[in-house]
């Protein structure tokens, strides 16, 4: 191995100024805590899994001490002994009650700050629960070291799209220097644009989209679905368009073969908003997610299994290494997902595949099968115009299809919604289509397209 930063853009004033010193602390400390992240996740295996039981000893030793509902579940034995499997499956109901019942399991107050966080409410009513200073700063870390691992180009812009009430032209946007946070002094970046919208005016948006190079693009894919109806993934790629990061949402395998034909690669990240990232996507398998180690231990329990087609899935559980605050230990996340030892690209390390949300992608038939479900945007807004649009499977039998910013529809609009879904879906459920002003969207913050109230 040969440490070289001849490749890394350092400023021309990267280096400190101060006598008897190198580099400035803040960015030092940062770049240390990336080189912390990739030792891990990229070295030693032994070593690696050897940290993560000293880490999971860790939080158990500090839960038990802490939490009367932490003592129950661990029991007692000794801390040294116990293995995950030895511990009982975390559900989101158990979480609720300890958050309510015991708060945070660090002091406010001490030498840690934490606050009250909570889940986007895409799959049920929120989560509330408690995260440190720490996961936060880990979450920033983390982020940015995926750049390094993959030895992205760092001079370019970072241009994030997210879904917000909005003001005229229905998006507003903010730019800031850097998105290295404190490695800003220290490393040359392009800029970080971060664009809120809500029903944006598309030849606006895309006007804004080429006043600077896009670089890198942060968004959810049923945006870039609709974007794609009128803006040409090619006018994408000539304003600088290198790369899409899809957030929140699975990808349709057409639109990534759309950015492929360009050169333009689709590495989404796998994460929750209890734990932060679980996977990275592998840069030669897609659908293949390389397990963030230095985060998470990752289990597929096959307890309740579900067989998509020839695919064996099961329960994901998640254990959390630095959830001090609310602890997440065997936690059920609500996907179903495969478990690799390694992947085939070569990384020596757990990899997930065929990750699905158990009730944000899949439908459950009358019989007990299970299959996938996804449906593109623009094939919904052929059929009719509309604001926007909710798919919900109710039972077994039955989907609703609200369509948002309709007072009516013909009824060849109806038919032809209830056609279309039945062709995606399958001709096992009646299909109701329901015009509405505005869909109450409840404690969501997704808004996600399809949600299953069944699985």
């Amino acid at each position: 191995m040969r440490l070289d930063f001849s490749q890394l853009p350092l400023k021309n004033r990267a280096f400190s100024e101060k006598p008897m010193a190198f580099i400035d602390q803040e960015p030092k400390n940062f770049l240390a805590a990336i080189i912390d992240l990739v030792a891990i996740e990229t070295g030693n295996r032994i070593a690696r899994e050897h940290w993560q039981q000293k880490q999971l000893q860790n939080l158990l030793q500090h839960a038990a001490q802490r939490s009367e509902f932490w003592r129950k579940r661990i029991g007692t034995r000794k801390i040294n002994d116990i293995s995950l499997l030895d511990l009982p499956i975390l559900t989101r109901g158990e979480v609720a009650k300890q958050v309510a019942t015991e708060g945070s399991l660090l002091p406010s107050g001490g030498a840690i700050s934490v606050e009250k966080h909570a889940t986007s409410g895409s799959s049920g009513r929120p989560v509330q629960f408690f995260v440190s200073e720490m996961n936060s700063h880990y979450n920033t870390v983390r982020t940015i070291a995926q750049y390094f691992m993959e030895g992205r180009d760092l001079t370019l812009n970072r241009t994030r799209l997210q879904g917000k009430q909005s003001n005229k032209n229905g998006f507003t946007v903010k730019k800031t220097e850097s998105w290295l946070g404190p490695l800003g002094s220290f490393i040359r970046s392009g800029i970080n644009k971060h664009i809120e919208y809500f029903h944006p005016d598309i030849n606006l948006l895309r006007k804004e989209l080429e006043c600077d190079s896009i670089g890198y693009l942060i968004a959810p894919p049923r945006m870039v679905e609709m974007m794609l109806q009128y803006i040409d993934a090619a006018v994408m790629k000539r304003a600088g368009m290198v790369m899409w990061i899809p957030l929140s949402e699975p990808v349709d395998p057409k639109l990534r073969e759309t950015f492929a034909s360009l050169n333009i690669p689709v590495c989404a990240n796998y994460s929750s908003e209890e734990v932060g990232m679980i996977g990275s996507e592998c840069e030669r398998f897609p659908g293949n997610y390389h397990v963030v180690t230095s985060n998470v231990i990752i289990e597929v329990s096959r307890d309740d299994p579900i067989d998509l087609g020839d695919k064996p899935l099961g329960r994901v559980l998640v254990t959390h290494l630095h959830s001090y605050a609310t602890p997440f230990i065997r936690y059920d996340i609500g996907d179903a997902a495969s478990l690799a030892d390694r992947c085939s690209c070569g990384h020596d390390g757990p990899t997930v595949s065929d990750v699905y949300g158990r009730s944000k992608a899949l439908l459950k038939h009358p019989d007990g099968r299970v299959s996938a479900f996804y449906i593109r945007d623009y094939r919904l807004r052929n059929v009719t115009n509309f604001d926007e649009y909710r798919i919900r499977q109710i039972d077994v039998k039955t989907i609703v299809v609200e369509i948002g910013g309709r007072q009516s529809l013909t009824s060849d609009e109806i038919a032809a919604f209830i056609n279309l879904i039945k062709r995606v879906a399958g001709g096992d459920f009646e299909v109701r289509v329901e015009p509405v002003s505005k869909i109450e969207w409840g404690h969501s913050i997704k808004r996600l397209g399809f949600h299953s109230e069944v699985l």
